[in-house]
Formats: C-alpha cells, structure tokens, sequence
C-alpha cells in the first residue's frame, strides 16, 4: 500500500464531475487500499477518488476505529432529518463551513467486486457520504456558503 497525495484547492480536478467505475480488478482494489491508508493517516473522515486525483465514483468512509465503508458508484435512495452543522474537508485544510446535510440515509452502492448493495447509515457517516458524493460531482464544501 502507498500513501497518495491530497489534492487542495484551487486544482481545477476538485471541480469535474467524476465517471462511473466499470472495472472491477486487482488496479481497482489496490487503489481502495492506498486510499483506506492516506484515509487513516490523515484522520480524515471521508476521502473520495478524485481528491486523490482519480475521476471515479467511489470513496472511502470512516465508520468507526479501524472501520472503513467502500462506496462504489453510490447513490443516494432516501434521506431524512436535515440539519445544519460544521464540516472541513481534506482538500481545504484550515477551514471549516456550516452545511446542511441529511443525519439518516440509504444508500446503494457497489462494493469492491462489483456487488450492489444496500444500507442505511445515520449520524457522521451519513453527512460524509453526502459530502463525498458532492466531491464526485464536482461539488466543494465551500459551494455551499450562504449566497453560493
């Protein structure tokens, strides 16, 4: 496993909408991997592909301790009580801006063989899956400051 580089702003690939992943192989996996690793070693609680330099739809999220959940073309089913709280990301360190997010929802997603399936997550793994799919779509945290 090695440690990849996170992108910050103002990399023009923070703002591109990412691609579904169609290829599920041995690249696919050790790319999961490195991720979980720069994941944990940042302390982060979310880390999608492209902040990583990768346009693929996928990203890791912390569950708790050495728990990680792969989200592979995730998609987002239902969600339920919004409220607004304080979020940082990895690719703006230093900040932090207050965004309203879901606290329950369900998810599909692939896992790392290509599988679907279905969860539903509640509380800081909700608002990091949120905030990771906003990543694959080009989205930043700071897009949702008042007047933006």
């Amino acid at each position: 496993m090695a440690l990849l580089n996170i992108i910050q702003v103002p990399d023009e690939i923070l703002y591109k909408t990412s691609k579904p992943v169609e290829r599920f192989d041995g690249r696919l996996w050790q790319l999961l991997d490195d991720m979980r690793q720069t994941l944990k070693k940042s302390g982060g609680a979310g880390l999608a592909a492209v902040q990583v330099g990768y346009l693929m739809r996928m990203c890791l999220v912390w569950l708790e301790k050495d728990s990680y959940l792969e989200l592979i073309n995730p998609e987002i089913l239902g969600a339920k009580r919004e409220k607004k709280g304080a979020e940082g990301c990895l690719s703006i360190p230093d900040i932090t801006v207050r965004v309203k997010r879901f606290q329950e929802l369900r998810v599909r997603a692939q896992d790392r063989n290509g599988q679907w399936f279905e969860m539903d997550l509640k509380g800081l793994p909700a608002i990091c899956t949120q905030h990771e799919i906003d990543h694959m779509n080009g989205i930043l945290i700071t897009d949702h400051e008042e007047g933006r």
